[in-house]
Protein backbone atom coordinates (compact mmCIF):
# COMPACT_ATOMS: atom_id res chain seq x y z
CA UNK A 1 0.00 0.00 0.00
CA UNK A 2 0.98 3.24 -0.86
CA UNK A 3 1.65 6.14 1.36
CA UNK A 4 0.89 9.06 -0.66
CA UNK A 5 -1.73 9.92 -3.96
CA UNK A 6 0.33 9.48 -7.10
CA UNK A 7 -0.71 12.22 -9.88
CA UNK A 8 0.49 11.19 -13.56
CA UNK A 9 2.94 13.48 -15.18
CA UNK A 10 4.35 13.94 -18.61
CA UNK A 11 7.27 16.46 -18.78
CA UNK A 12 10.90 16.57 -19.50
CA UNK A 13 12.75 17.71 -16.32
CA UNK A 14 16.45 17.73 -15.32
CA UNK A 15 17.94 15.66 -12.43
CA UNK A 16 21.58 15.72 -11.46
CA UNK A 17 23.45 12.51 -10.41
CA UNK A 18 26.90 12.74 -9.24
CA UNK A 19 26.65 16.72 -10.69
CA UNK A 20 26.10 15.47 -13.74
CA UNK A 21 23.15 16.68 -15.78
CA UNK A 22 20.64 14.58 -17.32
CA UNK A 23 16.94 15.25 -18.96
CA UNK A 24 14.26 12.65 -18.15
CA UNK A 25 10.84 12.09 -18.66
CA UNK A 26 8.99 12.37 -15.65
CA UNK A 27 5.77 9.86 -15.71
CA UNK A 28 4.05 10.06 -11.89
CA UNK A 29 4.69 12.33 -8.76
CA UNK A 30 3.81 11.82 -5.28
CA UNK A 31 4.70 14.01 -1.83
CA UNK A 32 7.21 11.29 -1.20
CA UNK A 33 8.85 9.87 -4.44
CA UNK A 34 8.01 9.60 -8.44
CA UNK A 35 9.13 7.53 -11.63
CA UNK A 36 11.45 8.74 -13.96
CA UNK A 37 12.40 7.53 -17.67
CA UNK A 38 16.10 7.29 -18.56
CA UNK A 39 18.35 6.08 -20.97
CA UNK A 40 21.61 7.11 -18.91
CA UNK A 41 23.19 4.13 -16.77
CA UNK A 42 24.55 6.52 -14.02
CA UNK A 43 21.00 6.71 -12.79
CA UNK A 44 21.30 3.04 -10.98
CA UNK A 45 19.56 2.07 -7.84
CA UNK A 46 21.27 3.64 -4.99
CA UNK A 47 22.08 6.57 -6.76
CA UNK A 48 21.72 9.99 -4.86
CA UNK A 49 19.18 11.61 -7.52
CA UNK A 50 18.61 15.66 -7.67
CA UNK A 51 15.06 16.23 -9.45
CA UNK A 52 14.82 19.72 -10.64
CA UNK A 53 10.84 20.27 -10.99
CA UNK A 54 10.83 24.15 -11.55
CA UNK A 55 13.94 27.10 -11.10
CA UNK A 56 13.22 27.36 -7.64
CA UNK A 57 12.09 23.15 -6.44
CA UNK A 58 14.89 21.07 -6.63
CA UNK A 59 14.45 17.64 -4.79
CA UNK A 60 17.22 15.54 -3.68
CA UNK A 61 15.90 11.49 -3.62
CA UNK A 62 17.72 8.41 -4.09
CA UNK A 63 16.87 5.71 -6.69
CA UNK A 64 14.80 2.62 -5.22
CA UNK A 65 14.51 0.90 -7.81
CA UNK A 66 15.24 0.21 -11.80
CA UNK A 67 13.75 -1.08 -14.32
CA UNK A 68 14.91 -0.98 -18.11
CA UNK A 69 14.53 2.97 -18.68
CA UNK A 70 12.55 3.28 -15.62
CA UNK A 71 13.61 4.23 -11.98
CA UNK A 72 11.83 4.96 -8.85
CA UNK A 73 13.11 7.91 -7.09
CA UNK A 74 12.34 8.50 -2.72
CA UNK A 75 12.52 11.71 -1.85
CA UNK A 76 14.43 12.52 1.44
CA UNK A 77 11.76 14.87 2.76
CA UNK A 78 8.43 14.65 1.93
CA UNK A 79 6.71 17.53 -1.04
CA UNK A 80 3.97 19.04 0.02
CA UNK A 81 0.89 18.00 -1.97
CA UNK A 82 0.05 21.35 -3.32
CA UNK A 83 3.54 21.11 -5.09
CA UNK A 84 2.51 18.12 -6.29
CA UNK A 85 -0.69 18.74 -7.69
CA UNK A 86 0.71 21.69 -9.14
CA UNK A 87 3.12 19.44 -10.99
CA UNK A 88 0.59 16.73 -11.50
CA UNK A 89 -2.93 16.13 -13.45
CA UNK A 90 -5.60 13.86 -12.94
CA UNK A 91 -5.91 11.46 -16.14
CA UNK A 92 -9.86 12.00 -16.28
CA UNK A 93 -9.43 15.50 -18.15
CA UNK A 94 -12.18 17.09 -19.38
CA UNK A 95 -11.33 16.09 -22.92
CA UNK A 96 -12.03 12.24 -22.41
CA UNK A 97 -14.63 12.84 -20.39
CA UNK A 98 -17.54 11.76 -22.96
CA UNK A 99 -15.82 8.68 -24.38
CA UNK A 100 -17.91 5.78 -23.95
CA UNK A 101 -16.58 3.72 -20.50
CA UNK A 102 -17.39 0.01 -19.13
CA UNK A 103 -19.31 0.17 -15.83
CA UNK A 104 -15.72 -0.25 -13.88
CA UNK A 105 -14.90 3.39 -15.44
CA UNK A 106 -12.72 2.01 -17.93
CA UNK A 107 -12.31 3.73 -21.28
CA UNK A 108 -14.04 1.02 -24.15
CA UNK A 109 -11.65 0.35 -27.29
CA UNK A 110 -14.29 1.66 -30.32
Amino acid sequence: MRSYNRFDTDQEIECRVDKTKHFVRLYNLSCGGCMIESDSDKIENGAEIKIRLGPKTIIPGRVVWRADKNAGVKFETPLHQKVVQHYGYTPSEEFDRHDPRDRFGLPLSV
